[in-house]
């Protein structure tokens, strides 16, 4: 197995590096951006990546370049951390098959997790998602700025029915308020896009509803 290692922070990555010597990974890899990281798919070929996608965090539209680095790495694991006190967890969320996002005050333990098992996370090979596919819908709407009525009369449901779902989204990717989820879900938006009759937010009305 082979470990690649994305972070601008070089002693961040001569740290995890140095975690993983003598370790169940073949070789480990390290660069500082996703620009170094893209070509380094196709001829180190990861079996896992750990990346600190905390810049990206401050994007409302897609990064192509983000995005060609999501579907080069399919068939990769990819654990994904931030540095920010959100999501609140003690150890990774899975937010697809093989796809995980945790705060980097958490990255110690994800780095002990990877040292005795880098395949302990992975319960099953079965198609993975956080979210139901109501809450899906509901996240794609919130994310296009849709007041709660009008989404509730797409969706056929009541207003209390979507402040629930919008509730258990939160909770499920444990963050405390709507601001923190936005930041989030300019990273998941790679793993649960929006649908292509669904508006795209402006970054400067994303920020300022945000901020609300």
């Amino acid at each position: 197995m082979k470990l690649l290692v994305v972070d601008e922070c070089c002693f961040t990555r001569v740290g995890i590096a140095n975690h993983f010597t003598d370790n169940a990974f073949a070789s480990v890899k390290c660069c500082p951006d996703i620009d170094t990281a893209l070509p380094l798919l196709a001829s180190f070929k990861p079996s896992h990546i750990l990346v600190n996608l905390t810049n990206y965090c401050r994007y409302t539209t897609d990064n192509q370049l983000l995005s060609a680095f999501f579907t080069a790495a399919q068939r990769t694991t990819v654990h994904i951390y931030l540095d920010v006190p959100y999501p609140y967890s003690e150890s990774p969320l899975r937010i697809t098959s093989n796809t995980f996002l945790f705060s980097k005050a958490v990255l110690s333990n994800a780095l002990k997790t990877l040292s005795k098992s880098p395949s302990v996370l992975m319960k099953d090979q079965e198609a993975h998602s956080l979210f139901s596919p109501q809450e899906l819908t509901v996240m794609r709407y919130w994310m296009s700025e849709m007041p709660n009525y009008r989404i509730a009369k797409k969706l056929h449901i009541s207003s209390h029915t979507v402040y629930v779902h919008k509730r258990h989204i939160t909770e499920k990717i444990n963050v405390r308020n709507r601001l923190e989820f936005y930041s989030l879900y300019n990273i998941l938006r790679y793993f649960y896009p929006p649908e292509p009759t669904f508006n795209t937010v402006g970054s400067a009305s994303l920020e300022l509803r945000a901020a609300m």
